[in-house]
């Protein structure tokens, strides 16, 4: 596989598998979906992505005003639902690995 594709193969997985959370009931779905995110995260972190975490931020503050309007359907509430802890769980290795990991170059 191109390592060029490896972040965003991971990022519309991790959609897929958010989507058949919102579908199907389980109990191991929102792990795995969590999982993915905290993958995607760490894989672009060490690819040095540039703009993930706040790609991630804006995705999640932006799913979050759409998932609070009431006139939504439940199956649409479901799948932003699952959709933003996908993308939180992305900002949250992103942005526990830059802080507490120190960068490998030194600042210039």
């Amino acid at each position: 596989m191109d390592r060029s594709i490896v972040v965003p193969a991971l990022f519309v997985l991790g959609i897929v598998i958010a989507v058949v959370a919102a579908f199907v009931p389980s109990a191991i779905l929102p792990w795995v979906v969590g999982g993915t995110g905290l993958l995607t995260g760490v894989v672009a972190w060490k690819r040095a992505t540039k703009g993930i975490i706040i790609a991630a931020i804006v995705l999640v503050v932006s799913l979050s005003a759409i998932l609070m309007q009431p006139f939504n359907p439940k199956w649409l509430n479901d799948v932003l639902f699952f959709f933003r802890v996908y993308v939180a769980h992305i900002g949250l290795a992103g942005g526990l690995l830059t802080v507490f990991v120190p960068p490998s170059q030194p600042w210039l």
